[in-house]
């Protein structure tokens, strides 16, 4: 592990070579932010530039997510491979499905705050099929495929609620950079005719992307 990154932790004993390397190993293997109290790479500052300098390295940076961290693409090489289609015209449609009613809607109603991307408010299967004309294997092979990514997350029903898929851990990896990208994008699906959406369009024109 430490050979591409020998410049960055040649400053370190081995005992903070090691905090450095499995505070790395973490942020990028775990599902979930990592909370700061589990590795003293991300309780120090310094410790934690240094991090930052390793992902860096390897075309990622960390970010901070919740009370934790965890790690997504820079967001040059994001914008590099933001042409790579990676998904299916069927699983960007049922994303962007559970991103207006699991995140949008819910962000509107003043019930989810405004810079986050997981949500207590699912969307149920039913709403899924009511709003696409997919068949029902494609709709399945589709969730399927976005739960493997970790793009959703299905919550079970409850005697209090009723279950649904809702945005997978894949979304605390965005950059803030990609979280304002992806809400401007949501707001275009969302309501392309409202002031929101002509806002944006208006930004857009006069501050073309590079």
């Amino acid at each position: 592990m430490s050979g591409p990154f020998e410049s960055s932790l040649k400053a370190y004993d081995e005992r903070r070579r090691a905090e450095l390397v499995a505070a790395f190993a973490a942020v990028e293997s775990a599902a979930e932010p990592v909370p700061e109290v589990r590795f003293a790479a991300l309780r120090d500052p310094a410790l934690r530039r240094t991090l930052g300098e390793m992902l860096h390295r390897v075309g990622r940076q960390l970010i901070r997510a919740r009370s934790g961290w965890t790690s997504g693409y820079r967001d040059d090489v994001a914008e590099a491979l933001a042409g790579e289609a990676r998904l299916g015209v069927s699983e960007r449609a049922v994303l962007t499905l559970v991103l207006i009613h699991s995140v949008a809607i819910p962000r509107a109603e003043g019930r989810l705050a405004e810079d986050t991307w997981t949500s207590p408010h699912p969307t149920p299967v039913d709403e899924l099929r009511r709003h696409t004309q997919m068949p029902v294997g494609e709709l399945d092979g589709a969730l399927r495929a976005l739960r493997h990514a970790g793009l959703v997350s299905q919550v079970k029903s409850t005697e209090d609620t009723l279950g649904g898929y809702v945005p997978g851990p894949q979304f605390h990896r965005l950059s803030p950079a990609a979280r304002r990208r992806l809400q401007e994008e949501l707001i275009l699906a969302a309501g392309p005719r409202t002031p929101l959406a002509a806002a944006v369009r208006a930004r857009r024109r006069a501050s073309p992307a590079p």
